[in-house]
């Protein structure tokens, strides 16, 4: 064997080296991109299912208010909190269907949908301010 192939043997093993542990198509980017996507699927269809649900219990929660208090909306802050969140998830649907917000645009609106939906079930509740302020604590002075 001469000098040279050594060398140029020596350099193609740096670079296999050097691609196994940085390239973006390594055995474990390959899964780790492969369970991105597998989440993206998966939180995209509950959140689908999640929005229509979201819809029908606002509209017959509507209905349901005007029976019992004569209208149909009041801005109550649940019910504010509610058309914030309903509004969020529309926002996400729709940046999932344009190609260019796609990933991690998206997934930031879920987020962001998620924490408004703890602010909706707990925070307005603790606040004990309008109609839905059932669950609310009540601070005793001794």
């Amino acid at each position: 064997m001469s000098r040279f192939h050594l060398v140029k043997s020596n350099t193609r093993m740096k670079e296999t080296i050097f691609f196994k542990k940085t390239s973006f198509v390594s055995d474990k980017n390959y899964y780790k991109a492969q369970f991105i996507q597998q989440l993206d699927y998966w939180s995209y269809r509950v959140i689908s299912l999640g929005f229509i649900f979201l819809t029908i219990g606002i509209l017959s929660g509507a209905e349901w208010a005007n029976e019992a208090w004569g209208s149909y909306w009041s801005w109550d802050p649940k019910e504010t909190w509610a058309f914030i969140t309903w509004i969020v998830f529309a926002i996400y649907l729709h940046t999932r269907t344009n190609k260019n917000l796609q990933g991690a645009n998206s997934a930031i609106v879920a987020t962001l949908g998620f924490l408004i939906i703890w602010i909706c079930y707990f925070g307005v509740n603790l606040l004990g301010i309008g109609l839905h302020s059932y669950g609310s604590f009540t601070l005793t002075y001794s």
